[in-house]
């Protein structure tokens, strides 16, 4: 089992794409320069079936397995593995041990580096390393072969080597990338891309009856924090924030950093009760908490509160968010350093 999971690809659509222009070069050059080489070689009925039949039947076998009429894992491990056997078993047909014969294991071998993951690359690499053999100890004398074999076999390698080390770097990259698009860097909360995605799966997905719960939270007058402190002193006031936010969130729920001083928790399983709760007691702890900046000095924010429920003030993601943007409007204007939540009948937002 671990075997067939080595050799499953990374994306089933580009593999398969890469099979199809790989044997397709494979099939033209075969096709087109066989009667050019030295001796003027045909390609006989024998070894033509054989060329377009492996082709076919690995094509049609990954094909099949993109759409499950087949075992999926079997027919992806296989499919590269008989595409090699096919070169060995055509190379030995013709007598064809040149070097324009054996280029053709290039093709498996950059398929597999480039498609699949280190232990399948490793895998077909191999498999081209040893059909190289077969090929060449069955045709020519030993010391000749075994030069032949040393020549290829570091081409291969090498070439299989390099390209995996930078499929795995370029992998690296992405996922840092992503890494950087889903967590804040300053905070570590998650983006407003995440809080958007985790939110529309609790609205959708219908995870109570007490339904989803947004509270959004504005730092009260953080402009004069940045201006006595600087950007630094800011900083370190939505870094603590954000400590403890993440401390105070159950185990399910999302904390969000949306930009500058506002930051979002989402509740999903949480009533309107319990979100008015809740709100009223983070606006206390923070109200209380001494915010130490680097310097050691402590010093005293209060945030404002906004709140939004779904089904209660919203029907969609869209609408929780008008709707708690609204609230946390009324908090500010009404003072400061409170929750606002808006009366229920208040118009709910309309609907895209």
């Amino acid at each position: 089992m671990r075997f067939l999971l080595w050799m499953q690809p990374r994306s089933h659509s580009a593999a398969l794409w890469s099979m199809l222009v790989l044997a397709g070069v494979a099939v033209f050059v075969t096709i087109v320069f066989l009667p050019l080489q030295r001796g003027g070689r045909d390609l006989t009925p024998t070894s033509a079936v054989l060329l377009l039949g492996s082709v076919a039947v690995v094509i049609l076998g990954c094909r099949a397995a993109r759409y499950r009429r087949i075992p999926a894992l079997i027919a992806w491990a296989l499919c590269p593995l008989l595409a090699v056997v096919a070169i060995v078993v055509l190379d030995l047909l013709t007598s064809d041990v040149s070097v324009a014969a054996q280029v053709f294991f290039f093709f498996p071998t950059l398929y597999g580096a480039s498609q699949l993951r280190r232990a399948g690359a490793v895998v077909m690499a191999a498999a081209c390393v040893v059909g190289v053999g077969v090929v060449v100890f069955g045709s020519l004398p030993l010391a000749e072969a075994a030069a032949d074999i040393g020549y290829v076999s570091a081409a291969l390698i090498t070439t299989a080597v390099l390209l995996i080390r930078s499929v795995e770097r370029q992998d690296e990259l992405v996922t840092k990338l992503e890494r950087m698009a889903a967590v804040d860097a300053l905070t570590g909360l998650a983006t407003r891309r995440v809080l958007d995605e985790a939110a529309r799966s609790a609205i959708s997905g219908a995870v109570s009856q007490e339904g989803t719960s947004l509270i959004l939270l504005d730092i009260d007058e953080f402009k004069s924090v940045n201006d006595r402190y600087g950007h630094p002193g800011g900083d370190e006031v939505l870094v603590q924030l954000a400590d403890y936010l993440v401390r105070s969130a159950r185990r399910d729920d999302v904390v969000s950093r949306l930009g500058g001083d506002e930051m979002a928790v989402l509740l999903p399983g949480c009533s309107v009760a319990s979100l008015q709760r809740r709100a009223e007691q983070i606006v206390a702890d923070v109200g209380t908490h001494p915010f130490v900046l680097q310097s050691g000095e402590e010093i005293r924010v209060s945030v404002s509160a906004g709140l939004a429920n779904v089904p209660a003030d919203a029907v969609d993601l869209q609408g929780l968010y008008v709707r708690a943007d609204m609230a946390l409007y009324e908090a500010k204007r009404s003072g400061r350093n409170r929750v606002g939540m808006l009366a229920e009948d208040t118009p709910q937002p309309p609907v895209d």
